[in-house]
């Protein structure tokens, strides 16, 4: 026989060690917060960027906007770019610092944490795509329509770029919430025997809808049925519970909380299928509330009691009920 005896000593040893597991995690937790601080900083610095190469990119190829008289700061401006245009050749072409924004802009999008939108499909990523690529890339025409052309199509690339990496990140990751509403794969065999009570069912997986059944295969045992008020037990379960026993030739006991809805429906189904049953087999209700809507019953009575277990079970559920205080 093994025992285990704590003292003093290993009551306090316990809790220093609980509460050094305590801090480490209050720790761990901390240092993702800081990460993922830093990661979206990260970001943002990177689109930052981007943006600030499409402004200099349009202020270098139009010309329309520089001042006829510039002072020192555009005059120190035009000589820092021209000074990087000579040692990264970034403005010899109009889309050399276009491609290079748009790479920025591209890895801070796919970096981007977002709440997924259902309402984005594939469809109208690509739609939003194209049109920026198009708007984006459109040679100079007239130096304002360049720039609006440029600004829009930096607005729908941005946009295409975010909901990529929502719909990307959403896929591959685990989804702990199931933000699909998919289910897993259930039962779509129908497994009937002269018993089972086959409940169907219709469910989504890998997107689509699939029908499916709940197969009691054994109702003898006990079956529970959970759920909220108004959630639809009744309708779903037990209505097909006792119409699939009654076409079967069941003998039922139906408690029915809200007389008289599961008494109509079994009793009509009941006169439906009659012929499922022996001969002489008979409808009746038991209602203490209504004694005028209700069959008469002795639960006393002498061919009920097969032995003394039965008589004193009768009567002291009788002495309980007529005095509450007893039980």
């Amino acid at each position: 026989m093994l025992t285990s005896c704590y003292t003093s000593d290993n009551t306090a040893a316990l809790l220093e060690h609980n509460s050094f597991n305590l801090k480490t995690r209050r720790k761990t937790m901390s240092q993702q917060e800081d990460d993922l601080r830093a990661l979206a900083k990260i970001m943002d610095f990177l689109r930052a960027i981007s943006i600030v190469l499409v402004v200099i990119n349009i202020y270098w190829f139009c010309p329309e906007l520089h001042p006829t008289q510039p002072d020192n700061f555009f005059q120190i401006v035009d000589k820092v770019l021209n000074g990087f245009d000579r040692s990264c050749h970034m403005f010899h072409s109009q889309y050399t610092a276009k491609w290079f924004a748009l790479l920025l802009l591209a890895l801070s999008c796919f970096g981007t944490r977002g709440v997924k939108n259902e309402d984005i499909t594939w469809r109208t990523i690509w739609l939003f795509l194209g049109a920026g690529l198009v708007l984006y890339l459109m040679p100079k025409l007239h130096y304002t329509l360049y720039i609006m052309c440029t600004a829009a199509g930096v607005i729908c690339l941005l946009m295409a770029g975010n909901w990529i990496s929502r719909i990307l990140r959403n896929n591959l990751m685990t989804d702990v919430f199931n933000n699909e509403n998919e289910s897993f794969q259930q039962e779509t065999r129908k497994i009937d025997n002269k018993y089972s009570i086959n409940l169907p069912t219709r469910f989504y997986y890998k997107k689509k809808w699939n029908d499916g059944w709940i197969n009691v295969v054994n109702p003898f045992r006990a079956t529970i049925v959970l759920g909220t008020p108004g959630s639809g037990k009744s309708y779903a379960v037990v209505n097909n519970f006792l119409k699939q026993q009654i076409e079967k030739g069941f003998a039922l006991y139906c408690y029915d909380f809200k007389f008289a809805d599961l008494s109509t429906i079994v009793y009509n189904h009941f006169l439906k299928h009659k012929k499922k049953y022996p001969e002489g087999a008979k409808f009746y209700v038991i209602n203490f509330d209504d004694p005028k809507r209700s069959h008469r019953c002795n639960p006393i009575a002498p061919a009920f009691m097969t032995d003394i277990a039965d008589a004193y079970e009768s009567a002291y559920t009788i002495m309980l009920n007529l005095n509450k205080t007893w039980v």
